[in-house]
């Protein structure tokens, strides 16, 4: 920062902007002026900003846990939402179930963050709250979903007998998933009838097909991937059936095919996508909860699980587009789980009232755009 730029905010600071006052501890706590800097962001702690307490609580976290608890219960109590999703994720790394529970259900309230549905109904049922569980799961868009990954999430807590009865519930409410791991299970006893039933019951052309493929029942598998048309994943079919000709040619369709987004996709490698529905809104407040906080790395594993969930379990590609679609308003954001710190923070200067579309970011610009090109958010 210049010395220019430094007088300006320091006047701003002066005049009691409590904006201008993180910029300065922003600017100044890495260098031999961190102790200046500090004090700028505690007189706007103390000034009221719960901006400056989010922000100061995940640097104070780093060697004093107190502090950062101290902090964030501070900025929660004077009414700041995001703090909420922050205490929650705190206990978590604690170990503090309780504490946890208290506060995932005030950061899922009326839908504010509700990335963090799974976690609270996976603590409910632990402590055998099941019907408190259950009223979580039945309030997501998608409950069949929900309550399977509660039943994946109570197996990896080796609670087996509760993530059967789970598995069950999900299967009872049309969950594709749940029917696919009931097939799976069928083929691994030899009930390869039962299996196929459960496969095409699943609805999911893609486990029906790998179950072909696995029979040996290559022709079957072939069609159904045809039906679906041309796709990485039947190119890849063909590569393993000889047919390389055929995939390299597929492969060039599919470049072909996609010239209106070309040079938007050279800013970002898609190596898989996942796409889910939510509130967009409040999705992105939530997560710039975490990014305002310096959380990057914490950020970053968010959305890796939230791709894994929305994969159905697999582990996800390392480099993996999530999209976000708001389906009232038709607007989307595309988010890279791999994201650079730039681009998260820049998250916060995003105008979701802007033209509806999809959002990606831009590391030539510096900003979020409108797939048009028109400038959403740009990193300072």
């Amino acid at each position: 920062m210049g010395s220019a730029d430094e007088e300006t905010l320091r006047a701003q600071a002066e005049a009691g902007d409590l904006e201008a006052m993180i910029a300065l501890w922003l600017a100044l706590r890495h260098g031999p002026r961190a102790g200046e800097g500090d004090a700028w962001v505690r007189r706007a702690v103390e000034a009221g900003s719960t901006e400056a307490m989010r922000r100061l609580g995940a640097w104070c976290g780093r060697h004093d846990p107190a502090e950062q608890e101290r902090l964030y219960l501070r900025a929660a109590e004077a009414g700041d939402r995001r703090a909420f999703s922050l205490l929650a994720h705190f206990y978590d790394k604690q170990g503090r179930r309780s504490e946890e529970e208290i506060w995932l259900r005030r950061a899922t309230e009326r839908g504010f963050d509700w990335s963090l549905s799974s976690r609270l109904a996976l603590l409910l049922a632990i402590r055998g709250a099941d019907d408190e569980a259950w009223e979580v799961c039945l309030r997501s868009d998608d409950p069949g979903g929900e309550v399977h990954q509660l039943a994946v999430s109570l197996s990896e807590e080796g609670l087996q007998e509760a993530a059967d009865r789970w598995m069950r519930d999900a299967y009872d409410l049309g969950s594709g998933s749940a029917a696919v791991y009931y097939a799976e299970r069928q083929e691994r006893d030899g009930d390869l009838a039962g299996a196929e039933r459960l496969y095409r019951e699943a609805g999911s052309a893609r486990s029906l097909g790998e179950f072909f493929e696995r029979r040996g029942r290559v022709a079957e598998a072939r069609s159904l991937l045809e039906q679906r048309g041309d796709s990485e994943e039947y190119a890849a079919f063909l590569d393993r059936h000889g047919d390389s000709g055929e995939a390299a040619a597929m492969r060039d369709r599919i470049r072909r095919d996609r010239p209106e987004v070309a040079e938007f996709e050279e800013w970002v490698t898609v190596v898989a996508t996942v796409v889910t529905a939510s509130a967009l809104v409040p999705f992105v407040e939530a997560l710039i909860g975490r990014v305002a906080e310096d959380t990057y790395d914490g950020v970053r594993s968010k959305l890796r699980k939230l791709a894994r969930k929305l994969a159905k379990g697999d582990e996800p590609a390392e480099s993996t587009l999530i999209v976000v679609s708001d389906p009232d308003s038709r607007l989307r954001l595309h988010m890279r789980t791999d994201a650079t710190d730039e681009a998260l923070a820049a998250l916060r200067d995003v105008d979701l009232s802007g033209p509806r579309g999809a959002l990606r970011w831009n590391p030539e610009t510096r900003t979020w755009e409108h797939r048009h090109g028109r400038d959403i958010g740009k990193a300072e």
